[in-house]
C-alpha cells in the first residue's frame, strides 16, 4: 500500500510543480532593442496528507461483524497559487523591479478607509 501512496504522492508533486512553475504562467523573457523583461511570480504551495489502518482483531473477512469497519485508507492532496508580482527591466542602464499593481488590496485598502471615516465621523 506505500507503494501506492508514494506514485500517487509523486505524482501529485510532479502536476503541482507543473502548474506552479513561472513559465507556466507567463512566457519567456521578451527582449526589445538594448531591453530584457523578466516576468516575476509569487507562488504559494500546500500539501496535505492522511494515514491509514488495519480493522482490529480479526483475522478473516468473514469473522468481522456488519458494523465493524474493514480498515481505512490513506490520502494526500495539494495546490499551488501563482499570480503576477512585477516584472525586472534589465537594459544598459541597469535593473530594475516594476511592481504590479494588486487592484484588489487596494480597492479593500480604500472601502475600509472609508468605514473607518464613517464610523469616527459619527462617533
Amino acid at each position: 500500500m506505500h507503494t501506492d501512496v508514494d506514485s500517487v504522492l509523486a505524482s501529485l508533486v510532479e502536476r503541482l510543480a507543473e502548474a506552479g512553475g513561472v513559465g507556466s504562467v507567463y512566457g519567456d523573457p521578451v527582449e526589445h532593442g538594448d531591453r530584457t523583461v523578466i516576468p516575476v511570480a509569487r507562488v504559494a504551495w500546500g500539501f496535505g496528507g492522511g494515514g491509514g489502518s488495519e480493522a482490529a482483531d480479526a483475522e478473516d473477512d468473514s469473522e468481522r461483524s456488519e458494523r465493524e469497519p474493514a480498515g481505512e485508507g490513506y490520502g494526500v492532496g495539494g495546490g499551488v497559487s501563482a499570480s503576477p508580482a512585477g516584472a525586472l527591466e534589465i537594459s544598459d542602464s541597469g535593473t530594475r523591479f516594476v511592481h504590479y499593481e494588486d487592484r484588489k488590496k487596494l480597492l479593500v485598502t480604500g472601502v475600509l478607509a472609508f468605514l473607518a471615516g464613517y464610523v469616527f465621523k459619527r462617533w
